[in-house]
């Protein structure tokens, strides 16, 4: 058996699934922020039975790296760079990131290095890999002292072209190994063995930020769960949307930016691919944030060039676009009298004034109790019993200011809120060309099934998929993901006939690699696969395309010539066939495939063919000051059978659903598909 357990901002969720990938259980407890690995525990040993004896593997989403930057809690960082490049940090690029874009003096956040923390050492490599200027392993002795004295945590090696000649960056990792063993050395050519000293050199930094805190806390989580079960295995979820080690995860935290919300994306990918849906939006909206993708074919885009906090990070990601805009989300009027909604969260504690823990704040979960889409004295997992009373006291609260009751104030947060979401999801499909008409929304997190009929809605979607366990559906698609490592290796040459063999050649090297490492954990040949790119860009162009390698054989060179033209005009609108093409890096992914079933949701109990039945009935507002009695049905009501008719509502363990008036509801294999008048 196999569990996924994935960490978020309010609540920590769990699935356990059978080894087809069926969903044997799953179950929610709130977030401990300061020690996150104890819900963790809670969880695990909340199952019942002999289950642990026979799970043997354990897919964990974490928020921990992502949070360590926002917070900038990581460790102090030492950096080692070639002499006179010690500011490079500071120079960055011209370019800037749109919400910088017109601010005549934009304020960025400070160097995760200190000045006087960036040590130079007199070496050179060129361009070309030669060494130009020697490294005097002597040099290392000023460093060391530095690092002993000012309680550095971490050190970061970057040095100019290092990402085509390594020797003098492995050689100060020799030099620091043997005369600090403790303390934890990053090199660029490792973390980053890419051209383009500025990005290689902020994610260098940035890993080595995170080394010692997401070490610890991976120690910690591996303490826990072998304290539940030592045979089981720890992997973690990347950002690219890969597993990884837990040893490959303490050395490379930077890779697990994403962790949690690539989880859901993958989640989402598995619900499309059994329900036969080609293109799909996910909206994974949980208790702090709303993270939205795009699957144009069922495949998510994937990019090298992030930021979190204006700091770059060149390194492959599932392209998700996150909101502050969650269940917890706090309303809030500022000095001009402007009504807001987020970023900032209740979390879970003190959470929605609804929770009963000392709130005060309204929140988007207290709006939606004032306006009846969730029930006084609902019970959120096994924790959390709402009180509608605490909600409308802190809605009136703020709606004074506004001149507005409870109601109207709940349904004016309810309204930012949606606004915001869609938004989010017109930025990531009519922003990059698609229309959001064409797609069908994949709904899930604790909140998204309450609001993911209104943003559909707003987009003009007309269909709409609720996962059998929305709110553990980011540790459900945990289990639905494989092992993935990415490498790349530059390349600086012209796309011509000439360059096949380099090609080859540096093909073949990471392919060895990627090789290596999958046996190395345990993959037999039959469950590894191999997936080959190149980033390409015309002559005197700065941004790349990734294009996927053809079939070698014949002239595979032209093929990927002429794929790249037809790339470029997809994406910019043009395409120059008469200019050269470069070919900046070669990339390779290598995949362990982990045996899992293309479904594996929860069967719906009802079976019998008649009319669901509602539980009870309760006030719901779905137009301005207008309530309308509802009928409430458990999910396990909802069949293959079923033909609902809205306005109703349908609640389950970890979630609820809206069926706004004139909307459908049905079942499909656990699935509920909602299809909009």
């Amino acid at each position: 058996m196999r569990i996924g357990i994935d960490i978020g901002g309010t609540f920590t969720d769990l699935v356990l699934a059978d080894d087809n990938g069926a969903v044997v259980a799953s179950a929610k407890t709130s977030t401990d922020s300061l020690r996150p690995e104890r819900s963790v525990s809670a969880l695990l040993h909340g199952l019942q039975g002999r289950v642990k004896d026979r799970v043997g593997y354990l897919a964990h989403g974490t928020t921990v790296a992502t949070n360590a930057v926002l917070q900038r809690s990581g460790s102090r960082v030492a950096l080692i760079c070639t002499e006179g490049f010690r500011d490079v940090l500071e120079l960055g690029r011209l370019a800037r990131a749109p919400e910088l874009l017109y601010q005549a003096a934009p304020a960025m956040p400070p160097p995760l290095v200190r000045r006087r923390d960036r040590l130079e050492i007199r070496e050179r490599i060129d361009h070309a890999g030669n060494v130009v200027r020697a490294f005097d392993p002597g040099a290392i002795e000023a460093a060391v002292s530095v690092v002993q004295k000012r309680g550095i945590k971490s050190v970061a090696v970057s040095l100019l072209h290092a990402c085509v000649n390594r020797e003098h960056e492995l050689a100060i990792r020799r030099s620091l190994a043997s005369r600090l063993p403790e303390i934890p050395v990053s090199i660029s050519s490792e973390v980053l063995p890419e051209v383009g000293e500025f990005e290689r050199t902020s994610t260098t930094v940035l890993n080595a930020y995170l080394v010692p805190l997401v070490s610890d806390y991976v120690r910690r989580l591996e303490a826990a769960v072998h304290l539940w079960n030592e045979e089981t295995l720890v992997w973690v979820m990347q950002s690219n949307g890969g597993m990884t080690s837990a040893d490959r995860a303490s050395r490379f935290p930077v890779t697990l930016l994403l962790s949690g919300p690539s989880a859901g994306v993958v989640g989402g990918q598995s619900v499309a691919a059994e329900l036969a849906v080609d293109d799909a939006i996910t909206l994974d909206m949980g208790g702090t944030s709303c993270d939205v993708c795009l699957l144009p074919g069922n495949v998510p885009s994937i990019s090298s060039d992030r930021q979190i906090l204006e700091l770059p990070v060149r390194l492959p990601t599932v392209d998700i676009l996150t909101i502050g805009a969650g269940g917890g989300s706090v309303a809030w009027v500022d000095s001009g009298g402007a009504f807001h909604v987020g970023p900032r969260s209740a979390g879970g504690t003190p959470g929605p004034a609804c929770y009963g823990r000392g709130g005060t704040e309204p929140t988007v979960t207290d709006a939606d109790l004032v306006l009846g889409v969730l029930g006084d004295g609902q019970k959120l997992g096994d924790e959390v019993a709402l009180d509608a009373g605490l909600a409308r006291r802190a809605c009136e609260l703020v709606g004074k200011k506004l001149g507005l009751d409870g109601p109207d104030t709940a349904w004016g947060i309810r309204k930012i809120i949606n606004a915001a979401m869609a938004a989010a999801v017109r930025a990531i499909t009519v922003g990059k060309g698609y229309d959001p008409r064409e797609f069908t929304l994949i709904a899930f997190g604790g909140a998204g099934p309450m609001h993911a009929a209104d943003i559909a809605a707003e987009l003009g979607i007309a269909s709409v998929i609720i996962p059998p366990i929305p709110g553990c559906h980011s540790a459900y698609g945990l289990l639905m993901s494989d092992v993935a490592h990415d490498y790349v290796t530059p390349c600086g040459r012209e796309l011509t006939l000439e360059v096949q063999a380099k090609l080859d050649e540096l093909f073949g090297a990471l392919e060895a690699n990627a090789v290596s490492d999958l046996k190395a954990e345990g993959f037999p040949a039959r469950h590894r696969r191999v997936r080959r790119t190149v980033d390409l860009r015309y002559a005197g162009q700065q941004a790349t395309v990734n294009v996927p390698l053809p079939a070698r054989g014949g002239d595979w060179v032209g093929r990927l010539g002429r794929r790249f033209h037809a790339l470029h005009q997809h994406l910019y609108g043009f395409q120059a066939p008469t200019e050269p093409i470069e070919v900046v890096n070669v990339r390779v992914r290598g995949t362990g495939r982990i045996n899992h079933s293309a479904g594996g949701g929860v069967a719906s109990g009802a079976r019998s063919g008649r009319a669901p039945k509602p539980s009870r009935s309760r006030q719901v507002m779905f137009e301005r000051n207008e309530y309308v009695t509802t009928p409430v049905f458990a999910r396990s009501e909802i069949d293959a059978t079923t033909a609902l008719r809205g306005p109703a509502i349908v609640e389950q363990d970890d979630s609820t659903l809206v069926v706004p008036p004139g909307a459908s509801l049905a079942g499909d294999r656990g699935h509920l598909l909602l299809r909009l008048a």
